[in-house]
């Protein structure tokens, strides 16, 4: 059965004033490590868009005072301030990207332990003298900040002006703006495993209504909850609030307009238009004139695609129901939204492209003082054959975690990852890529002689949840496929069905079911947490379970089309060396003529030759990253991923 969810479904999702946890979402924690970046590395602080009355970053501890509620937890459950913190619980995540390489860190997985604890964790971290914003009417505490969350726990900012502040706060607590209670993750808190996306955030929050003409002010930043993964602070700053600024929250791009953001669509299931969104936030004091939306796509090679501009006619707001259609202008401190079809021309190649989305208005726009936050970036693929919920060599710096046999107890033999896939037209499947930890891990868990089994599946009784039985969902599955060293190096394996699988229009899963002997042979697929999903789009079965959404988008690829391109292995062949500066050498036995093809990671032709003999390319004008060089004639086929350095 399909499930159509409109864009605005990811726009409420990603919404931090309005977005609501579904209670009936069932996730289960996993044993994962702390998420790696594949791309580029190098910390990229954005420079203050204000100019601060008093600011930290946390270099100098003696700034903060560090407490507890003793009531109700023991006294390892409170803030830390250090340099290079690291969390060290059972399911850790990246510290927070920092410009000294110092910040606070409240590590809740490391106090909550393996099982999670019962104890509520209440801890604090208060400014240690009060500032003085007497001369300010309108007052901003900004700062960044790296959090993830998880079922039961909520994140305070509380602003005092006496130097008392509630001691009793709670995940059930709700936001006190009026007395200086404001709830800093309504959109994420309780939602189990969800993030804030880019590490850092910078989050704004307005404090005005008690701080605006108050000779002192003390900030304190409130963790409360039974268990999370862990929350960071760093380059905290209160400041006057500007007179004209607007937000970009982010920008999307869905080709089938549901709010799901695939990393790679082949071109068959594009149509003739995307739907492309943008959430944007007044953040000034003044109401903003003329809020604009600008959208700009560009190739591979930098060259234009496609642009087009959103004005009020497309521009929508929350009434606490629906989603309704208003005009401006935009006032102080509310959320607008913009949603468009955007046509595009039915030749588009396969390509990578980049869309950023730019916001302005009569006040903010380039140029002006507030204009650094105005911007949003999405990057996608259109391919000839793959389809990927996932994007990982596709976006630029992509944030990646691992989960396999090893993540859950029970999950050892039988355990179920799959991907959630809307075909708009029929199509063939020929199969699955499924990306291996190997792929981006230095030291992977995944180890040779592993047993996996890809199957099509219906989405009709995969219910968040439930207790079924898993072989009544499969509409078609390959063989048993026993996972080889050469796999565990290449980072991947691609699996083929029988024959090409045809799929209606509709709504399916690609699952991947492993059997690890008992965890001798585990197998870890990657997951993609670089783009927010929609909570269906990565799911897990655990035999004797039941269903639980999980992760962000597994890298279990679907192939279209009528093959996999998978023919016997040509004898003698040797590529090397892997990793290369760009000099690749191509051994082969005999002499024959082969056909030496050069890929990128989305399909797209680099370069071609004839060969008969031993040959060396010349690849060091290619930008480092991943690459396949397929040697082929009409009955043999190698393809070979190579790192470029």
């Amino acid at each position: 059965m399909k499930r159509i969810i409109t864009l605005f479904f990811t726009l409420a999702v990603i919404s931090f004033t309005f977005a609501q946890s579904d209670a009936n979402i069932k996730v289960k924690r996993s044993a994962k490590e702390a998420s790696l970046k594949l791309g580029n590395t190098e910390v990229a602080i954005q420079p203050r868009s204000v100019d601060c009355i008093w600011e930290s970053d946390f270099s100098d501890a003696s700034e903060w005072v560090m407490d507890y509620d003793t009531n109700d937890c023991a006294d390892d459950c409170g803030w830390e301030i250090g340099e290079n913190l690291e969390c060290t619980g059972f399911y850790p995540i990246n510290p927070i990207e920092s410009a000294n390489g110092y910040y606070a860190m409240l590590d809740s997985d490391a106090y909550g332990g393996e099982e999670g604890g019962t104890e509520t964790e209440d801890a604090w971290l208060t400014m240690a003298d009060a500032v003085d914003c007497s001369n300010l009417d309108n007052v901003i505490v900004e700062f960044d900040t790296w959090y993830r969350s998880w079922t039961y726990e909520k994140c305070w900012l509380v602003v005092s002006t006496d130097g008392t502040f509630p001691t009793d706060l709670t995940p059930d607590t709700e936001a006190d703006p009026a007395n200086g209670i404001y709830e800093i993750f309504p959109g994420i808190s309780g939602d189990g495993g969800a993030d804030l996306g880019d590490n850092p955030t910078t989050k704004r929050i307005n404090i005005s209504e008690v701080a605006g003409g108050q000779s002192q002010v003390w900030v304190r930043f409130n963790f409360t909850g039974t268990l999370g993964y862990a929350w960071f602070i760093d380059r905290v700053c209160v400041a006057e609030q500007p007179a004209d600024d607007i937000e970009l929250a982010y920008g999307v791009v869905t080709h089938n307009g549901t709010g799901e953001e695939y990393g790679r669509v082949p071109t068959s299931q594009v149509g003739d238009a995307v739907t492309c969104g943008a959430g944007v936030y007044n953040f000034g004091v003044n109401s903003q004139s003329n809020v604009t939306v600008e959208m700009d796509v560009v190739n591979s090679l930098g060259y234009p695609t496609l642009s087009d501009i959103w004005d009020e006619q497309d521009m929508y707001e929350w009434d606490g129901t629906e989603y309704v259609s208003i005009s401006g202008p935009v006032a102080s401190d509310q959320n607008v939204y913009f949603e468009k079809e955007v046509e595009i021309d039915s030749s588009v190649p396969a390509d990578t492209y980049t869309s950023t989305f730019t916001a302005s208005s009569e006040g903010d726009n380039d140029g002006g003082d507030n204009y650094g936050n105005n911007t949003s970036v999405r990057e996608f693929a259109f391919t000839d054959n793959l389809y990927s919920t996932d994007g990982i060599d596709v976006y630029s710096n992509p944030s990646i975690t691992r989960m396999g046999t090893g993540s859950f107890t029970d999950a050892t033999d039988g355990f179920i990852m799959m991907s959630y896939y809307d075909i708009s037209e029929g199509t063939n499947v020929a199969g699955a890529t499924i990306m291996l930890d190997s792929y981006a891990y230095s030291t992977p868990l995944t180890v040779a002689g592993g047993e996996l089994v890809v199957a099509l599946r219906d989405t009709v009784g995969m219910a968040v949840g439930t207790t079924f039985a898993a072989e009544n969902t499969i509409l078609e599955s390959s063989d048993f496929y026993l996972v080889t060293q050469d796999d565990v190096d290449n980072g991947f394996i691609t699996v083929p069905f029988s024959s090409p699988v045809y799929l209606a229009p509709d709504a399916y899963f690609i699952s991947v079911e492993m059997y690890s002997n008992g965890n001798q042979t585990d197998i870890y697929i990657l997951d993609d947490e670089t783009v927010p999903q929609p909570a269906y789009m990565s799911m897990i079965y655990i035999p004797g379970d039941q269903a639980y959404t999980n992760g962000t988008a597994a890298a279990i690829r679907m192939i279209t089309g009528d093959s996999v391109g998978l023919e016997e292995e040509i004898s003698g062949l040797n590529v090397y060396p892997n990793p290369s500066n760009g000099i690749v050498n191509i051994e082969i036995e005999g002499n024959q003529t082969f056909l030496v093809q050069v890929n990128d990671v989305v399909g797209k032709l680099i370069s071609e030759e004839n060969i008969n003999s031993n040959t060396t390319l010349n690849l060091q004008d290619l930008e480092r990253g991943v690459y396949f060089v397929t040697v082929s004639d009409s009955k043999t086929s190698n393809t070979t991923k190579i790192i470029i350095e």
